[in-house]
């Protein structure tokens, strides 16, 4: 794959992963008082785990191809 492609579906990758975990948060946040009761689901823990998860991968990848920038293995 070429570089730049590579890097343009890292950081779309990133971004829709970051979108998720984000969602996913919002959703446990809505559990709290005042919105809500303070229970949470089993389902709702577990998107979050997996949003969460999914974004410290696609985070990985950007900080990977961050560093082949900086030190110079990239161009």
């Amino acid at each position: 794959m070429d570089q730049r492609a590579e890097e343009h579906a890292a950081i779309d990758n990133e971004r829709r992963a970051f979108e998720r975990r984000q969602a996913a948060f919002f959703t446990l946040a809505g559990h709290s008082t005042p919105q809500g009761n303070g229970a949470t689901t089993a389902s709702d823990l577990a998107e979050w785990e997996a949003a969460n998860a999914d974004w410290k991968a696609a985070n990985a990848e950007i900080e990977r191809i961050a560093s082949e920038i900086r030190t110079g293995r990239r161009r």
